[in-house]
């Protein structure tokens, strides 16, 4: 691991692993926003790529309504999510998403470390891409955006992680791909490892140019 990606804290070393899912251990992220584009062109409203990433990070509960940037929708929060899940699924059975750099350390550190999955999405679409990739049973603990009160970049799904595999915050290390994956992680005491520069082409050039959607 290059020191330009992670730095232990107080020269401690990890003793379990935490990762997060969608675009840190798989490209999933294009297909994501593909099904939210879709869901939201039928019901009026345009989304591009750039603020799709930008509103990305926490539970769909607080995503969406960033999707929707102020645009009415008759809709609830709750039945477009529904809809976008039913059409991520349809395009993961026709095209299923490719395995980043990173996931290539799981057999590795399985070996070695109890290690645990966070994710922001739900537990229905976790369990889906879980499933694609053959993952179903690597993680010990599976952490979801239903699981918490509060998405990333809160603590609360890592701390929930690191307790149910018995670690302390201070000896996890976690993988992440989002700005508030990060701060999440760091909120909790943890060390991380930001797998950005190990990203795709187009994902390390949007990075420069995405910001926030408030």
């Amino acid at each position: 691991m290059s020191s330009d990606h992670f730095q232990p804290i107080g020269g401690s070393m990890p003793k379990a692993m935490l990762f997060d899912l969608d675009g840190t251990l798989v490209d999933t992220m294009p297909l994501h926003f593909q099904a939210y584009r879709d869901v939201l062109a039928d019901l009026g409203i345009s989304l591009s790529f750039t603020t799709f990433m930008a509103a990305s990070g926490g539970a769909a509960r607080e995503t969406i309504p960033r999707l929707l940037a102020g645009n009415v929708c008759a809709l609830p929060v709750e039945e477009i999510h529904r809809r976008k899940v039913a059409r991520a699924e349809q395009l993961f059975s026709e095209s299923p998403p490719s395995r980043l750099p990173c996931a290539m350390l799981l057999p590795a550190l399985a070996a070695t470390f109890p290690i645990g999955l966070v994710s922001s999405g739900s537990r229905k679409s976790v369990e889906t891409t879980l499933a694609s990739m053959g993952w179903s049973s690597v993680f010990q603990v599976v952490i979801t955006g239903d699981d918490v009160q509060k998405g990333k970049p809160d603590p609360e799904g890592y701390l929930k992680g690191a307790r149910a595999l018995g670690a302390i915050p201070e000896e996890c290390l976690v993988f992440e791909d989002m700005d508030d994956g990060v701060a999440a992680a760091r909120a909790a005491g943890m060390q991380v490892f930001d797998v950005r520069k190990t990203l795709p082409a187009w994902r390390t050039e949007l990075d420069h140019s995405v910001t926030r959607v408030a």
